[in-house]
C-alpha cells in the first residue's frame, strides 16, 4: 500500500516520537509498503537547529520530505503558524501531489494536525490512522494551555470529529480509549490499544556516565521532563522525610520548567537528591540499568489522557518501577499486576516515603521485581512485539 506518515518532528530530530516513528516506518517498508514521511527540518531544540537535513531524501527505504518550519519552543504564535503550514503541506502532498491508501498522523501539533489529515483522508477516500500519544485538548486544559473555554470547546469539537473519521484511533492504554469513548458514548470512535516500545537509541550505552553515580546502596532514578505534569513535589517531599536515611538517594535526570524550584526545595529540606540535567538516551538507559528502581508519576486525572513511555525503558533494563498515580489506573495495574514494581496513590507523601523505604530495606524482593520487570518488558513491550502489531494494523 501507499502510506503517508506525518509528524512535526522526525529523526534525526530529538523528540522520542521522532525515533519511534522511524522504527514504525522502517517496519512498514520491510513489510513491502511504499511509505512517505512528511515532517520538518530538525527544530525541536536549539542545539540541533544547525543540523539541517536534505529537503527530500530516502531514510530506511522511505521517502522523507522536510518542510522549513522555525523552532517554536516558547513561541505560541509561531507554533500556530507552523501548524497551519504543516496542514497546508498535508493537503499538497496527500491531495494534490499524490494519493495514498493510508495516512497516519500523531498528536503533534495537537488537534490541528489530526484535523487536517482527517480532512485530506476524507477528500481522497484514504484510510486515516490517528496515533494519539496524548489526548488533546484535555491535556492542554489540565496544563492551562487551553484554559480559555471557547478555545477548549472549539478544539474539543474538532478532535471529536477527527476521532470519528479514524480507522482506528491508536492509543496507549485502555484508560485513554475509555476517555475517547466517554466523549461520545452514543457514537464511539474505533480504537485500538498499541503501547510504545522502549525509546530507540542510536549508539551503545556508555560504560562510564558523564556524572558521578551515587554511592548509596539504594538509588531511585527519575528520568524525564521535570515539569508540571509529573507531580514531583510529592517525591521531593518524600525524600525530605527520608533525609536521615543515608542509604537512599534520588537522582533527577532531565530538565524542565520545575527543575530550579525543585532543586531549591530539595536543598532547603535537606533531601538526598542529585540533579544531573538532561542526558542522551544512551546515558539515560545506562543509568536505568544501574538504578535500584525508577520513578513514574502523573498529576491527578492525567492517566486518562497519557501513558508515560519512560515506563517501558525502565522495564527494558530490569529497573523496577515505583508508580505514583491513581491505583486503579491501567499504569498502576500494569506494574503491580506483573510484579514489576509497586504503586502508591499520586500525591500521597507518606505512602511514597514508606514505599521507598520498604524497597530499600528488601534487597531480595528488589531482585525479584527486577527479574519480573525484564520478563514483563520482553512479553509486552519488546520492539519486535510492538512493531508486529503495527504490521498487523495495515494488513
Amino acid at each position: 500500500m501507499k502510506v503517508l506518515a506525518i509528524h512535526r518532528f522526525y529523526w534525526p530530530d530529538t523528540p522520542p516520537y521522532a525515533s519511534m516513528l522511524r522504527a514504525i516506518v522502517g517496519r512498514w517498508v520491510s513489510d513491502g509498503h511504499e511509505v512517505d514521511v512528511l515532517s520538518s527540518q530538525p527544530s525541536y531544540k536549539a542545539s540541533v537547529d544547525n543540523q539541517r537535513q536534505p529537503a527530500r531524501e530516502r531514510v530506511d527505504g522511505a521517502n522523507v520530505v522536510r518542510l522549513n518550519l522555525p523552532p517554536e519552543a516558547g513561541r505560541p504564535l509561531v507554533r500556530i503558524v507552523n501548524s497551519l503550514v504543516l496542514g497546508l503541506g498535508v493537503f499538497w502532498h496527500a491531495v494534490v501531489r499524490k494519493r495514498y491508501d493510508v495516512i497516519m498522523v500523531s498528536t503533534s501539533p495537537p488537534v490541528l494536525a489530526g484535523w487536517f489529515v482527517a480532512m485530506a483522508a476524507k477528500v481522497t477516500s484514504a484510510r486515516f490512522i490517528y496515533h494519539c500519544m496524548d489526548i488533546h485538548p484535555e491535556i492542554g486544559h489540565i496544563s492551562g494551555e487551553f484554559r480559555n473555554p471557547r478555545v477548549f470547546s472549539l478544539l474539543s469539537r474538532l478532535d471529536r470529529w477527527t476521532c470519528t473519521q479514524a480507522r482506528p484511533v491508536v492509543v496507549l492504554s485502555d484508560d485513554m480509549a475509555e476517555s475517547l469513548i466517554a466523549r461520545r458514548p452514543e457514537k464511539p470512535p474505533e480504537t485500538t490499544v498499541i503501547n510504545n516500545f522502549s525509546l530507540p537509541s542510536e549508539g551503545a550505552e556508555p560504560d562510564e556516565l558523564p556524572f558521578s553515580w551515587p554511592n548509596e546502596p539504594f538509588v531511585l532514578l527519575f528520568a524525564g521532563n521535570i515539569g508540571r505534569f509529573q507531580g514531583l513535589d510529592a517525591l521531593v517531599d518524600a525524600m525530605a522525610r527520608l533525609r536521615d536515611r543515608q542509604d537512599i538517594r534520588l537522582v533527577m535526570m532531565g530538565d524542565g520548567t520545575e527543575k530550579e524550584r525543585l532543586c531549591r526545595k530539595a536543598e532547603e529540606s535537606g533531601a538526598q537528591v542529585s540533579f544531573v540535567g538532561h542526558q542522551s538516551v544512551e546515558v539515560a538507559k545506562a543509568a536505568m540499568a544501574r538504578a535500584s528502581a525508577g520513578f513514574v508519576s502523573l498529576v491527578p486525572e492525567l492517566y486518562r489522557y497519557a501513558y508515560p513511555s519512560k515506563t517501558m525503558t525502565y522495564l527494558e533494563h530490569g529497573c523496577p518501577v515505583l508508580v505514583a498515580v491513581e491505583v486503579d489506573s491501567g499504569l498502576a495495574r500494569d506494574v503491580t499486576g506483573n510484579s514489576a514494581g509497586v504503586a502508591v496513590p499520586g500525591g500521597d507523601v507518606d505512602a511514597l516515603a514508606t514505599a521507598i523505604s520498604s524497597l530499600a530495606d528488601d534487597p531480595e524482593g528488589l531482585g525479584s521485581l527486577r527479574q519480573k520487570a525484564l520478563e514483563f518488558s520482553a512479553r509486552a513491550f519488546a520492539t519486535d512485539v510492538v512493531l508486529a502489531r503495527w504490521s498487523s494494523l495495515l494488513q
